[in-house]
């Protein structure tokens, strides 16, 4: 079947790229049968970044559809059964085409689907995520495929937040999603504890705690918390680096080195665009972590010093900023 991946219409390409192509998809067969589902996928779209076949597309789709990631996969053979065959087309391609179809079929029966209802505000001021990815509002309120599982979905702005809500969707099912927002919950509003709100709503006063508060050991611990997520996510971008780094070599020497074509030149250099954000969000976080450690550390030796009394303090970061605000 690997013979059969590049068709005749691609005779404008040299025998090197159709034979590292033929080579990435050979290699994309032994991880299809080895079940090794991301190493297919990752191995095909490199064969199909130089020579486009509906075989590399349909072994993509067969393998996120293994992985579970039925939306993907049905959208792959939704492409593949419209795919115009030339009639000396290897019969590789056509059994592609013609399998497609019948690989969507099942996957529409196994699909789940989720509407996602607003409560309390207009979706177009808000930011709606399913698992962390940005649904946009136009998709808000409708009715939409979703891989069976368990998925959180969430909403925030500057008009307020819902908090996350987690609902498992098993296959063919249907649910409705509401997210009830909250004003107190705004982007950039300070966090309000549960039990004073309701304390506030009965009309019962809060006695003040037994043990007074150091307002500056309290945003000496709030900085320290913003350094270490700092640290974190420029170790993050450290390795999304490094990753994206490797890949563009990998594309540099599989497209011919310097005698890389300016076609797929194109794809090497947007990995390297990617390995450059990459490195400069990675500074940006470890200098904006370093700098709420050191605030941390500062606080809280001054806050070790001062006595306890009361105090009115409330940490703030904005945009190159961060700092306190409030009456010592």
């Amino acid at each position: 079947m690997a013979v059969c991946l590049v068709a005749p219409s691609v005779s404008a390409l040299s025998d090197e790229e159709r034979s590292g192509a033929r080579a990435a998809a050979n290699q994309g067969v032994e991880a299809f049968e080895q079940q090794r589902w991301a190493d297919a996928i990752e191995l095909f779209s490199r064969a199909e970044a130089v020579v486009h076949s509906p075989v590399h597309l349909s072994f993509i789709a067969q393998s996120e559809r293994k992985l579970g990631h039925l939306v993907k996969a049905s959208e792959l053979f939704n492409r593949i059964k419209r795919e115009p065959l030339q009639a000396n087309a290897p019969k590789a391609q056509a059994d592609a085409v013609s399998n497609a179809s019948v690989q969507l079929e099942e996957i529409m029966e196994q699909l789940a689907y989720v509407e996602i209802e607003i409560k309390g505000a207009d979706a177009r001021d808000l930011t709606v995520t399913t698992d962390g990815i940005v649904v946009p509002a136009v998709l808000v309120s409708v009715r939409r495929p979703i891989d069976p599982g368990t998925h959180v979905f969430k909403a925030h702005g500057t008009v307020g937040g819902s908090v996350p809500v987690s609902a498992n969707f098993k296959s063919g099912e249907r649910k409705l999603i509401e997210l009830v927002i909250d004003p107190r919950l705004a982007s950039g509003a300070p966090a309000v504890a549960p039990s004073a709100a309701a304390a506030e709503s009965n009309g019962t006063k809060r006695e003040p705690s037994s043990a007074p508060v150091n307002g500056l050991q309290i945003a000496g611990y709030s900085a320290l918390g913003v350094g270490v997520v700092g640290a974190a996510l420029g170790t993050v971008f450290v390795l999304g680096a490094k990753s994206k780094g490797d890949k563009a070599d990998q594309a540099y020497d599989a497209c011919g080195g310097a005698a890389c074509p300016s076609e797929d030149r194109g794809y090497v250099q947007s990995l390297e665009d990617d390995q450059a954000r990459n490195k400069t969000f990675a500074a940006v976080s470890f200098g904006f972590g370093g700098a709420a450690l050191a605030t941390g550390i500062t606080l809280l030796i001054l806050g070790g010093k001062q006595k306890p009394a009361s105090a009115s303090i409330q940490p703030f970061l904005g945009y190159r900023s961060i700092g306190l605000k409030g009456a010592f």
